[in-house]
C-alpha cells in the first residue's frame, strides 16, 4: 500500500521533522516544502494496520503538529 503524508510541523521544526521521517522504515522519501503543509512523505507499507502504526509513530516525533494522509488507489 502506498500513501502520501502531508504534514504540518511546529514553527522552525520542518527540517528536523523531515530528517527524522527519513529514518523510519516504510518512509521512502520525505522533504520539507513551501506552502500550506511543511513536509511531504511518501510511504509504502504492507497494509492499513502498518500504515496506522507508521502514522502513530510519526505523531510522536518532536515538531509534529498534524497530518493529512492520502492513501493510494489500486487502478
Amino acid at each position: 500500500m502506498k500513501a502520501c503524508l502531508l504534514i504540518r510541523a511546529e514553527p522552525g521544526k520542518k527540517e528536523h521533522l523531515a530528517e527524522r521521517l527519513s529514518e523510519i522504515t516504510g518512509v521512502k522519501l520525505a522533504f520539507p516544502t513551501l506552502g500550506r503543509m511543511d513536509v511531504v512523505a511518501n510511504v509504502e507499507v504492507k497494509g492499513l494496520k502498518a500504515l496506522d502504526d507508521l502514522v502513530l509513530k510519526i505523531t510522536k516525533i518532536d515538531g509534529y503538529a498534524r497530518c493529512e494522509t492520502l492513501i493510494g488507489m489500486e487502478i
